[in-house]
């Protein structure tokens, strides 16, 4: 018997677009980690080209960022099958800024009509913000699942060793070319200025974004590579020191998940954040972290101090990797997915058979779906995008 009393634990299937974080570290770590405790099975997919057999295992289906039309017709037909169908959202995906990468997919009328649809109309609307679950239930007028997102794994098994002054400092910043425009405007001219205070007493490291003063200063840098495991490998033997966390503080970003933070703290690095939300809900300034107003003076300060005294690094580092593993460990957080996930897992739908499923996909399917979202033109830009590299995952 199972926690729920049924003969079986739920069976649970998790579909995304690609191997993306909000499906590794949002959804598959969460359910993953419940599957290990036996409070479900699970199996994980591509909702651009879902299995009938999966669907007609599953009792429950979770949507990652259910936007797609793809995905707008497996909510669909999951509850026309008695399937529990969840949506899990880590990001206004209805207010995304126009100059992000995903801009232009969100903006299309299609998808914007899609989230609109999915979040209405899933039995769960799963959230790891509060204050996105507020902004979600007041547009949509319905309730939202909290599901906090557990530190990445791969990051350091104890608490990182005291720094020692005379060595380089690795300062880094670990993030998407979103954060390049952001980043160039409030931080070129301090790191222009560090560079010139400390010369070789400082190295720069960048990985995933290279906005234009990373250039400028001779920054190391290194792509972003696709997969958790390969980011995170990469991220943890770039032995950055001070990590850098600047945020723009409008009501899109106010609505993210403190990743940075998470991120930084389990591999031991110190971080420098702006003091706006998420930020400012999860650290604690000059504790587990620096919160610093966006202002280039502030920052500089910042840095000059982190950078010249390795006792405080230290100190920001360990108790930041503690707060991490205290609060944000799968092991702390399992019993709160299992209560706020408790309707989902108790769920068991009917039985059916393969071929009572019905599924438009494949990959014709796939273009005419993208051809209704980005329309012939913006459909060629995109495929141009990829094949030159302009568009490679960020």
């Amino acid at each position: 018997m199972d926690r729920t009393g049924s003969s079986r634990s739920a069976r649970v299937l998790v579909l995304a677009e690609g191997a993306i974080p909000s499906a590794e570290l949002g959804v598959h770590a969460v359910f993953a980690a419940l599957a290990a405790a036996g409070d479900c099975e699970l199996r994980t997919g591509s909702s651009k080209a879902p299995r009938r057999d999966d669907l007609a295992w599953a009792d429950a289906l979770v949507l990652v960022r259910g936007a797609a039309p793809a995905e707008r017709r497996l909510l669909v037909e999951a509850r026309r099958l008695g399937r529990r169908v969840a949506t899990y959202m880590d990001d206004d995906l209805e207010n995304v800024p126009a100059a992000a990468r995903s801009g232009v997919f969100y903006a299309s009328p299609v998808v914007k009509s899609n989230v609109a649809f999915v979040v209405g109309s899933a039995d769960d609307v799963l959230v790891c913000s509060e204050r996105l679950g507020a902004v979600l239930a007041a547009r949509h007028g319905r309730d939202t699942v909290l599901m906090l997102q557990p530190r990445p794994p791969g990051g350091l098994e104890a608490a990182p060793p005291p720094a020692r002054n005379g060595e380089p400092v690795r300062v880094g910043f670990l993030g998407s070319v979103d954060h390049g425009p952001f980043f160039d405007d409030l931080l070129a001219e301090p790191l222009r200025r560090i560079r010139a205070a400390h010369g070789p007493r400082v190295d720069f490291v960048f990985a995933g974004a290279r906005p234009a003063i990373a250039r400028e200063i001779g920054a190391e840098h290194h792509e972003f590579v696709l997969g958790l495991a390969t980011w995170r490998a990469r991220a943890r033997s770039l032995g950055v020191q001070i990590g850098l966390a600047p945020l723009p503080d409008t009501p899109f970003h106010r609505c993210k998940y403190w990743n940075k933070f998470l991120e930084y703290a389990s591999l031991g690095i110190a971080g420098i954040y702006s003091s706006v939300p998420p930020n400012a809900d999860v650290v604690v300034d000059r504790s587990t972290g620096l919160l610093v107003p966006n202002r280039p003076d502030a920052w500089l300060a910042a840095l000059d101090e982190l950078i010249a005294n390795a006792a405080l690094r230290a100190r920001l580092a360990a108790a930041a990797w503690s707060d991490g593993e205290d609060r944000f460990s799968e092991a702390v957080l399992l019993p709160g997915w299992r209560r706020s996930l408790a309707p989902l897992l108790a769920h068991r739908a009917p039985e059916v058979r393969r071929d009572d499923v019905q599924l438009l996909a494949g990959s014709l399917r796939f273009v005419r779906d993208r051809l209704a979202v980005y329309g012939p033109l913006g459909l060629a830009d995109r495929a141009v995008g990829r094949l030159t590299g302009r568009l490679r995952p960020s």
